[in-house]
């Protein structure tokens, strides 16, 4: 069960420096005991859960009002995770991890049954520090009920889940408004499947130089 039992959002304020690393602590203890927690990036806020934990994926799908069939991103803390999760990764994912990560780049990786995993590495130090202590895998999605603009800063996400979540750690305002770029990697073609802060003819270029 989340270590939350008032079944009342709290929020931990990160930009108190003294209660940083207690705030931490708190929001890691409740993602691995099946609590959603929402947290700043460099682009929006997110909801996290522990990506093994059913009841937790279960939690946050009915929170967001989210369709089954659209994916979680699994969001790590060091780019040495990704081949704990991805597997061997191609030439071309290796160029742009190198490139954009970390950074609002979500690499979506082929695996070798056939499915595939959707991986971002987050260039925002409170996000990285709650994955990092929580040490669970955590999947992510925006903080916003499905079909709604995503939320940039803490009063957002209250209004939007008010207490169907268990914590929030309020970074203050995100500096973007806009969502991490989406790509596809298969069979060493690279597709940009949602469009983000990162322009596609950004990622382009980026390829022609290699």
């Amino acid at each position: 069960m989340p270590c939350n039992t008032s079944k009342i959002t709290q929020i931990l304020d990160v930009r108190n420096q003294d209660l940083y690393w207690t705030s931490i602590e708190i929001a890691a203890k409740a993602l691995r005991n099946g609590g959603i927690v929402a947290f700043p990036t460099e682009t929006v806020y997110g909801l996290g859960v522990h990506k093994d934990n059913p009841e937790a994926i279960e939690r946050l799908y009915e929170a967001k009002k989210r369709p089954a069939e659209k994916r979680l991103t699994l969001m790590i803390a060091d780019i040495g995770e990704v081949e704990l999760y991805a597997g061997a990764v191609s030439d071309v994912a290796k160029r742009l991890m190198e490139s954009f990560w970390p950074g609002p780049l979500a690499i979506i990786f082929p695996l070798k049954d056939g499915s595939d995993i959707c991986v971002r590495l987050p260039d925002n130090a409170i996000a990285r520090d709650l994955i990092r202590t929580a040490n669970i895998p955590v999947a992510t999605t925006s903080a916003n009920t499905s079909g709604h603009p995503p939320s940039t800063d803490a009063s957002q996400v209250t209004a939007y889940f008010k207490d169907e979540i268990d914590f929030i750690l309020d970074g203050g305002p995100t500096p973007s408004h806009e969502p991490s770029t989406v790509v596809k990697i298969k069979d060493g073609v690279c597709e940009v499947v949602r469009h983000g802060i990162i322009p596609e003819t950004t990622i382009r270029n980026c390829l022609k130089k290699y």
